[in-house]
């Protein structure tokens, strides 16, 4: 009897053993969860990691522009100071066409443009994304060449692909002599069926945008995203995506905006798709007569700008040629 009593003791210390290491386990998957939230709430995720800023550098360190003669300079680095700095001369580090290019009828440069983009290093959300994008780029791609939206600035707000034949590497350069995508180019990221996209580029909002191959190795459309061309990944980190239909890249803007972004305040005014008043006379990127959207605040530039939407949104030109027939 004393030894089965002593092996039923062994039975039920083992039991409780058992119990207590399966409540321990749930309690440390519990509290890798609550630390996960806690960083998302309280600590933030870095607008972009270290992997991602040092993505930002020339794809051909050694080329020479054939257009300028000059050498793509572009980094990006964490200040340390709550805030992320990326920079670029804009000279393209990988082949381009002739410009001015008469069989795209392109009468512009290419020209070395400094450009300082300051964004978040944690990245503060909008409760209500805004829709109506500034100016001139959008962001900034990992080759150091800028981004545009996919409308041209011209009247009646054409869809870019319709508008001109862009070169080899899907750029041209703009009535400011600032070459610039439009939507995806390879010569920035060479996609591979079924491997996720890595970072592509940034926006002015610090988000970071990927190529158009999603986490799961599938490729992304239009339907896959938000209106802003996004989408939260498996981590809760929400991202922008390239995408090889219609709008391509940014729609709009779900981050907010440094008040010393570094880009002027005067290009923040609706234009296209929802306002093309100002390309009456042509294009003008040194001008504007429009409103601003955002109030940038110079005694504190590390204050998110204050930018609403000034736009009739019942009149959008690019949904007109998008969807509709074009006269």
């Amino acid at each position: 009897n004393a030894e089965y009593g002593n092996e039923l003791m062994l039975r039920e210390n083992c039991v409780r053993a058992s119990i207590y290491h399966f409540k321990f386990i749930n309690f440390l998957v519990l509290m890798e969860f609550l630390l996960h939230v806690w960083v998302l709430l309280f600590v933030g995720v870095n607008c972009l990691t270290e992997d991602e800023l040092a993505a930002f550098t020339p794809r051909h360190p050694d080329y020479t522009d054939t257009n300028t003669g000059l050498n793509s300079v572009v980094w990006a680095k964490d200040n340390n100071d709550g805030s992320q700095t990326i920079y670029t001369n804009g000279i393209p580090s990988h082949e381009t066409w002739t410009f001015p290019n008469n069989l795209t009828r392109n009468p512009n440069y290419i020209e070395e443009i400094n450009t300082t983009l300051n964004i978040f290093s944690e990245p503060i959300m909008r409760d209500e994304p805004l829709r109506c994008l500034p100016l001139g780029y959008l962001g900034i791609a990992t080759s150091g060449v800028v981004i545009d939206s996919w409308f041209p600035s011209q009247q009646g707000c054409p869809e870019v692909m319709e508008f001109e034949e862009l070169d080899i590497c899907e750029g041209h350069p703009s009535p400011r002599n600032q070459y610039h995508y439009h939507h995806y180019s390879p010569c920035v990221q060479m996609p591979v069926c079924g491997e996720p996209s890595t970072i592509w580029g940034v926006a002015l909002d610090g988000i970071p945008i990927y190529g158009p191959i999603g986490e799961d190795g599938v490729q992304l459309t239009k339907a896959d995203l938000d209106e802003c061309g996004g989408k939260y990944d498996s981590s809760g980190r929400y991202k922008y995506h390239m995408t090889v239909d219609p709008h391509y890249s940014i729609r709009c803007f779900r981050g907010e905006i440094r008040s010393d972004v570094g880009k002027a305040a005067s290009l923040f005014y609706c234009t296209c798709p929802f306002d093309d008043t100002l390309f009456e006379d042509g294009p003008s990127h040194s001008q504007s007569t429009g409103t601003s959207n955002c109030k940038f605040d110079k005694s504190n530039t590390n204050a998110p700008a204050v930018c609403v939407d000034n736009y009739n949104a019942t009149y959008d030109i690019g949904y007109k040629w998008e969807y509709q027939e074009r006269d």
